[in-house]
């Protein structure tokens, strides 16, 4: 898209595209990793994650298998403590909020239970 300003035509612009995807300076595959790695660093969720490469034209075969890759409970987990200060509340309406925030983070229902599980398993509350 922001070529496209710069290009007299699109003739022009599929060969400019063409010419970056055959140097390596162009590769779907390469910056979705980065950008995986990146959001999740963050503490962002698959569904997040997935929305926003969608989103920026990525394949969806290549977004399936590499958040295939990631023990995307584990990171809720991350996410969890994180938040939380190492430690989760009793009350269920501050349980509650802390749910919402995992999903707003992009982790389905079943990451944020099993990060609930596994944080409150790890420590003795």
């Amino acid at each position: 898209h922001k070529l496209s300003h710069r290009v007299s035509s699109l003739e022009l612009l599929e060969i400019e595209i063409e010419k970056l995807i055959q140097e390596g300076l162009l590769d779907n595959r390469r910056f979705a990793e980065q950008y995986v790695h990146s959001r999740e660093n963050r503490g962002l969720g698959p569904i997040r994650i997935e929305k926003e490469l969608r989103e920026r034209g990525v394949e969806r075969t290549i977004i399936e298998e590499l958040l295939s890759e990631k023990n995307w409970i584990e990171l809720a987990k991350k996410a969890l403590l994180k938040k939380t200060r190492k430690s989760l509340p009793r009350e269920k309406e501050q349980i509650l909020k802390l749910k919402k925030f995992l999903n707003y983070r992009g982790f389905s229902y079943i990451d944020i239970e099993g990060a609930f599980k596994l944080v409150d398993g790890s420590s003795n509350l």
